[in-house]
């Protein structure tokens, strides 16, 4: 197939490729002028730095990490902690961001205005306030001498929240690859139901099922390695002034994730109830025709329909989470930007370098989220 070149094409590739030469024009510029500037103060640039011991501490950590280890190590502590709590912040929001939304179309009169009053609260104060006023909620909790016990060996104080700790002694990465079979799995049997089913989208149904799929392997790998005596449990018990032993979930992360959830879950609430009013009011009608429940009309016939147009919008939420993980700064929590983009840069001085790491991996972060949810969102399509 020949393409017709007309006087309008060319005039169109012409201008792209004039704004294209600008714009590299332009970067071209900024980029000589930066290097010059830099050579002139004779500021050394490269990441030779990160090889270099960091000399701090980090209250809180994934992975093994202390003061003696390198920039680089303490790099992907915050890469760690951003992920945490980017992944949680996720998971809870869109939990309760669902529960608020159905809510907010509920018949119920009290319901429907107490979601209202939450979605209109929430989500005109800024973030960053109801940040600090979970933190400081928090540590207003009692000392650790008069911790609240919540259950055996668990205990909330002002000092985070202390719970058993289990080491696997190496078996982690098998606990990892039984997780990623079992997953796999479970989305097999997802497609396998949806070939099956008529419907394609959110059906509830199967979430129980490939829940059960995708846990049950790890369960049985973990129910294995306590059984071999190949892992070990440390409980957390009050010696001095401070528990010993487990592991202590700091109030800065508590704080965070609780923020971060909450402030989200209003705008996904929204979503979720203008998605589930787009719905065509004559949908109702034909499931109270069909003899259907008014819980079977929403979650088997409404539901399913709004999945899809909500996925896009949700999508955006879920990155504005992921970024404004780094609001962690703000009170201590030492995600990427207070590591690599504070205390790291202000030690080593290499602030163009830690700055590019810090923009470089949240809009690697983004752009999987952004894959992802594309991907789940083409395979939900209606018709396909």
């Amino acid at each position: 197939m020949i393409m017709k070149v007309t006087k309008g094409t060319l005039i169109d590739w012409g201008q792209q490729a004039a704004l294209l030469i600008i714009v590299s024009a332009l970067f071209l510029y900024l980029g000589t002028n930066m290097s010059e500037n830099i050579d002139s103060l004779g500021i050394t640039t490269g990441f030779d730095f990160l090889n270099d011991r960091a000399g701090y501490d980090i209250t809180f950590s994934l992975i093994d990490y202390n003061q003696n280890d390198t920039y680089l190590r303490a790099y992907w502590v915050g890469v760690a902690n951003t992920l945490l709590v980017s992944f949680m912040s996720i998971v809870f929001a869109t939990l309760l961001g669902f529960i608020i939304g159905v809510g907010r179309v509920s018949k119920n009169w009290v319901i429907s205005k107490l979601c209202r009053a939450y979605v209109e609260l929430i989500r005109n104060v800024p973030l960053v306030i109801q940040l600090i006023w979970w933190y400081a909620l928090f540590l207003s909790l009692p000392p650790v001498r008069n911790s609240i016990s919540l259950a055996d060996d668990i205990y909330l104080s002002n000092r985070g929240l202390a719970i058993p700790h289990i080491s696997m002694n190496g078996w982690g990465v098998y606990v990892l690859i039984t997780l990623v079979v079992s997953l796999a799995l479970a989305l097999i049997y997802r497609n396998y139901v949806y070939r099956r089913s008529q419907w394609k989208g959110f059906n509830p149904i199967i979430w129980p099922k490939f829940t059960l799929i995708t846990l049950s392997l790890p369960f049985l790998m973990i129910m294995f390695i306590l059984l071999t005596n190949n892992a070990s449990i440390s409980t957390p018990k009050l010696t001095g002034f401070n528990f010993q032993g487990g592991m202590i979930v700091i109030p800065e992360l508590v704080a965070l994730c609780v923020a971060l959830s909450v402030y989200s879950s209003s705008y996904i609430a929204e979503i979720v109830r203008g998605c589930i009013q787009s719905i065509s009011s004559g949908q109702q009608e034909a499931g109270k025709a069909l003899g259907f429940t008014d819980h079977n009309i929403m979650w088997r016939l409404i539901v399913p329909q709004a999945i899809y147009p909500m996925v896009p919008q949700i999508t955006s939420v879920y990155l504005n989470i992921i970024k404004n993980s780094s609001l962690g700064v703000v009170i201590g929590f030492m995600e990427l930007v207070s590591s690599t983009g504070g205390t790291t840069l202000n030690n080593t001085g290499q602030a163009i370098e830690c700055i590019l790491l810090v923009m470089g991996t949240y809009c690697a972060f983004s752009l999987i989220t952004s894959l992802l949810m594309n991907w789940y969102n083409s395979r939900i399509s209606i018709g396909k």
